[in-house]
């Protein structure tokens, strides 16, 4: 089996980067490399890396859930089961035995004809899988199978609708699909336009929040009989069904060996985009480009370490942190399904590494916050102890007290289990005064990466020590990365004191290509391997980048000044009296092209007025400071707890413009200018989220779908034009 041997990791934070030779040329800087580990091209797969992690301790627990246990009678809770408060681990050679058998069991029904399609028989390898549902075990099992027999995962977002999913499916032409309970239905109704599914499997029911059926119903043989028996009328060719049990019976009674990747360039999974703005594309991922860059995030760390799978493992980021983990014989602990009760996953499963985003490092980060400037002596207490460690951190990076650690912050670090010692941050740029407070509140090393799904989540990454926040970092290992001239946006490599442009990396972590699709492959990819990012970045005299902006989120006003929304809502989300934020603009190139002397604006089928050149944006209020300030505003008392309140607040034009007021005062605070301002404001206690269609599964804003969603309330913000401020208070 393929090993590596990295060099010794000497951090010199004056010295991140080598430069290439020969690189530079005009319209783009030269292209940085790592200093540390700059030429690493690993022949690794990702069936390498859990027989690594395997081989280490094959009796180490591997994979662990809560169980779902049946509660006595009379349960104080009221519920008649529940999950446990504790985790169930297998071990890595359990883990082992169950990718064998179901990749033994995909095998014999490839080569029995079951999977034939078009009276075309099926190849034992390079085939695709899908797998739709929540992070599990079993969804790990099935995709370290077809790592161990060659095949292919179409990831599937647990939140797709029904007709996208089709979209997946269809375009990856996936014979199997792993599933479940709440999906089947789904699948079943649209079986007639599936003409590759030759099989499905319905992972066993054990009581994950999101799965509507109690865990019996798969002895519940007239019920999934009729399901079946009504799809197989309806499917294109012979549909085969299976429970988990039932797909690890057939294989082991039918165990084949292994067939491994053949090379680093075998392609291991597809992952497709979750589809914010039209149809999905589909990455491909090789065995090489996950073996690479699965070296990023956790080499400097010691393991074996415990994690929880709580981001979605159908996106890079994900099979990132699992990848990491099981190649190093680490502990995956998964989610109970439930987002309301993530703090509870945690608590219980005390994780040490602790993969994460933004929006929920703010949440976080907000919560202590409010507490501190609660009333009574706990929160005077906790005020002081953070301004004496974030004073110590600013002075010398040091992150531990010897006294407020034990009294204060050991209470605060057990809301997230008390055991963390190191977080990442990625998917979007993170604040630095909260990845500071993170610091301090926690004792972890804190630090942010970045990354696409086409660098397979790594691109850049902070190195340990540095105190500079706010900034990627410089390539990951192996990686290297530029910038190009994006001069339309007003970036050039030649700006003071810092080149800036769009990111460009290339590497043996850099995907091939979108699947099926030359025409967008060519769009990102040059002949040279460079790939085009889409987000604009700058980078210091250390080699350390920063993400500006993305280029499609560049918005430029009437009056031809460029706005960079991420950046603007990020300096925004600073206020304390908001949960979430989402920044609208209308730009030039949203102007009707039918006519050039026309200056008005289409927002959907409605016509914004030509004055329409400044920001609005829809907030949802965090409860409790929102409740208070809007008491104050009004006269009277509102309750955090009381939501009927809370949403008659938020029609107030007084309190809304006691809360663009004070976003105004964090605008000029940040040296935001003033056409980077929010004018108008609507305010809701409705929370973008998943299920709403607002939010990613990776918790971004899904901008398009907010347009659609607040286009009468973006109509009415325009209408009445710019809110008026009190100069006095800003």
């Amino acid at each position: 089996m393929a090993e590596f041997q990295p060099p010794p990791l000497n951090y010199d934070l004056k010295r991140q980067v080598v430069l290439v030779p020969g690189s530079a040329k005009p319209g783009y800087t030269a292209a940085y490399a790592n200093a540390v580990w700059p030429d690493v091209n690993l022949s690794l797969t990702t069936y390498d890396l859990f027989n690594m992690g395997r081989n280490l301790n094959p009796d180490a627990p591997c994979l662990g859930r809560r169980p779902w246990l049946t509660l006595p009678p009379n349960h104080p809770s009221g519920k008649k089961a529940d999950f446990a408060p504790y985790f169930e681990w297998i071990t890595y050679a359990q883990v082992e035995e169950l990718r064998t058998a179901v990749g033994s069991a995909l095998t014999h029904l490839s080569r029995t004809g079951a999977l034939s399609v078009d009276g075309q028989s099926s190849n034992d390898t390079q085939w695709p899988t899908a797998i739709w549902t929540l992070n599990r075990p079993e969804y790990l099992i099935a995709d370290l199978a077809n790592q161990a027999y060659s095949r292919i995962t179409v990831t599937l977002y647990e939140s797709l609708d029904p007709e996208m999913a089709a979209y997946v499916l269809n375009h990856s032409e996936s014979k199997v699909i792993f599933t479940t309970s709440n999906h089947l239905q789904a699948i079943l109704d649209q079986i007639d336009k599936l003409p590759h599914v030759r099989a499905i499997v319905l992972f066993d029911n054990d009581g994950a929040s999101k799965d509507p059926l109690p865990p019996s119903v798969l002895s519940d043989a007239d019920l999934v009989s009729a399901w079946i028996d009504t799809a197989q009328k309806k499917a294109s060719g012979p549909l085969k069904f299976f429970t988990w049990t039932q797909l690890l019976e057939l294989g082991r009674a039918n165990v084949t060996a292994h067939i491994p990747p053949s090379s680093g360039d075998v392609i291991s999974a597809l992952c497709y985009t979750s589809g914010t703005t039209g149809l999905p594309k589909a990455a491909v991922v090789a065995h090489r480009q996950m073996a690479n860059a699965m070296l990023n995030p956790t080499l400097h760390m010691k393991a074996p370490w415990k994690v929880l799978s709580y981001l979605p493992v159908a996106h890079i980021y994900g099979r990132l942190v699992e990848a990491s983990s099981y190649r190093c014989g680490s502990m995956i602990g998964y989610s109970c399904g439930d987002t309301l009760r993530l703090i509870e996953d945690f608590q219980i499963l005390k994780p040490t590494w602790l993969p994460t985003v933004p929006r929920i490092m703010n949440r976080v980060a907000s919560l202590i916050l409010q507490q501190a400037k609660g009333p009574g002596l706990k929160a005077k207490l906790l005020k002081h102890a953070l301004e004496v460690k974030l004073n110590n951190y600013d002075r010398d990076g040091t992150v531990h007290h010897p006294l407020y650690d034990r009294l204060i912050f050991k209470k605060v670090a057990a809301v997230l289990g008390g055991s963390v010692e190191h977080v990442l941050t990625g998917s979007a740029p993170a604040r630095p005064e909260v990845l500071k407070l993170w610091k301090v509140c926690f004792g972890a090393d804190v630090r942010e990466g970045y990354g696409l799904t086409e660098t397979t989540g790594a691109a850049l990454f902070m190195w340990p020590g540095d105190r500079e926040l706010g900034l990627c970092g410089p390539p990951t290992y192996g990686n290297i990365v530029r910038l190009k001239d994006a001069a339309e946006l007003g970036y050039t490599v030649n700006d003071r004191p810092h080149p800036r442009g769009e990111i460009q990396c290339k590497g043996p972590n850099v995907f091939p290509g979108y699947y099926k699709d030359e025409k967008k492959t060519k769009e990102v990819l040059d002949e040279e391997g460079w790939f085009s990012t889409g987000d604009v970045g700058e980078v210091d005299e250390l080699g350390r980048f920063k993400v500006i902006d993305r280029v499609k989120n560049l918005l430029k006003l009437a009056q031809g000044e460029y706005v960079a929304l991420e950046r603007v809502e990020s300096t925004f989300a600073a206020s304390e009296y908001l949960a979430q934020l989402w920044v609208y603009g209308e730009g030039t190139e949203s102007e009707s092209s039918s006519s050039s002397s026309r200056r008005d604006t289409i927002v959907g089928e409605l016509i914004v007025a030509p004055f329409s050149a400044f920001l609005v944006a829809v907030a949802v209020p965090e409860p409790a400071p929102f409740a208070a300030l809007a008491s104050k505003v009004l006269g009277r008392a509102i309750s955090p707890e009381d939501s009927a309140a809370l949403q008659g607040a938020t029609a107030s034009p007084d309190v809304t413009r006691a809360v663009i007021q004070d976003l105004a005062r964090i605008g000029r605070a940040r040296r935001l200018n003033g056409y980077e301002m929010i004018k108008g404001l609507h305010l809701t206690t409705e929370m973008f989220s998943v299920e709403n269609g607002l939010l990613t599964p990776t918790f971004k804003v899904k901008r398009p779908e907010a347009k659609k969603y607040y286009v009468e309330q973006i109509k009415k913000m325009y209408a009445d034009g710019p809110v008026t401020l009190d100069s006095s208070k800003l």
